[in-house]
């Protein structure tokens, strides 16, 4: 767009995507170095060209700037036009220095749509602490508290109330480690109670899961609770019909190893055909091993080949030598040679070589 052969109009939407918006000085000042950048790139160019750019873009709201800065992470210019992120503006912003100090994550937080606008307009001691204070009195630890504030910093922006209320509805419903799970998927609190209620309800129903079963599921995978639920009932499907393993064993499974309900699909057939049609695993073994479908199929392959080579792939825990199934595609390398396979992780790596 830095043209001569551009238009007025062009500049102006320019400016509309890049403009930092925290204050009308550094809108100005951003105006001013725009039109210097497209001076020096266009030498030669009409001047008034260069001045009905800076008129235009000077009569842009701060609204229009603000809403169009939503999905940037770039706040501002430096003076060698470097962009500048939050942390980069932490030494000269007080509030952004104090959040930093609790634990935030600012470079975590501005990727979110619309935070580096609202962070730099932040006041510490009325809109930040209040809500801080009411995570830490609901339970989180700093840390946890931090955490989510650097993944939803839209927190920040809610009022009280609500956020009060959205916590409430955790402890009323029984989850007793609702900050833990908060802290891993925060995004939950951008729902209301009454949305998050519905999920849980339709997903109770789409697997069957007694109330003690949901809230364990949901609190050792919470992302469940915001997954699209047409993925979550494709995967209950994809296990009752897709693998016929049943009702009563993707329940079974589901509460085993929460994540499974938001695993590909691709994988889950993958993993089950080589371990029916290659292994001659019974269904009611893998059923017992739920995460073993959810893992990379190329190191599910890899790491049985390897047993059947060291014979030890025997994975019947009722028959003598038994290898755990789920034990032989978790943990790094070296951790599976040592606690399954009992040799050393040179040879592994050798092996997978010719693979």
């Amino acid at each position: 767009l830095i043209s001569a052969q551009h238009p007025p109009a062009l500049y102006r939407a320019s400016l509309l995507r890049l403009a930092p918006r925290s204050a009308q000085g550094s809108l100005q000042l951003f105006i001013r170095r725009f039109c210097s950048l497209i001076s020096d790139k266009s030498a030669g160019s009409d001047e008034a060209s260069v001045d009905s750019v800076a008129t235009a873009a000077a009569a842009v709201s701060l609204d229009k700037v603000a809403s169009s800065l939503a999905s940037t992470s770039t706040v501002a210019l430096s003076a060698s036009g470097r962009a500048q992120t939050l942390a980069d503006l932490a030494n000269s912003s007080s509030t952004l220095s104090q959040l930093m100090s609790m634990g935030v994550d600012l470079s975590r937080a501005e990727r979110c749509p619309g935070a580096a606008p609202l962070l730099l307009s932040l006041d510490y001691e009325t809109e930040f602490k209040p809500r801080f204070q009411l995570l830490l009195e609901f339970g989180c630890l700093p840390r946890e508290a931090a955490d989510i504030v650097s993944a939803f910093p839209s927190l920040l922006a809610t009022p009280l109330p609500v956020i009060r209320d959205r916590l409430d509805y955790f402890q009323r419903a029984g989850f007793v480690r609702a900050p833990e799970m908060l802290s891993r998927q925060p995004t939950i609190l951008s729902m209301s109670p009454e949305s998050v209620d519905s999920r849980l309800a339709r997903l109770q129903r789409l697997y069957l899961f007694s109330n003690a079963q949901l809230v364990s599921a949901s609190t050792e995978c919470p992302k469940i609770i915001t997954f699209p639920m047409e993925h979550l009932a494709g995967v209950r499907t994809c296990l009752v019909k897709g693998l016929q393993l049943g009702a009563t064993a993707a329940r079974k499974m589901a509460v085993l190893h929460p994540p499974l309900m938001v695993s590909e699909q691709t994988r889950l057939y993958r993993n089950f055909a080589l371990l029916t049609s290659v292994y001659k695993l019974h269904p009611d073994l893998i059923a017992s091993n739920p995460l073993v479908l959810v893992k990379q199929p190329q190191r599910v392959a890899a790491r049985l080949k390897f047993l059947t080579e060291l014979n030890r792939a025997q994975f019947d825990p009722q028959l003598p030598l038994y290898t755990s199934l789920t034990k032989a595609v978790t943990g790094s390398d070296a951790e599976f040679c040592n606690r399954v396979a009992d040799c050393s992780p040179a040879r592994y790596r050798a092996f997978l070589k010719t693979l």
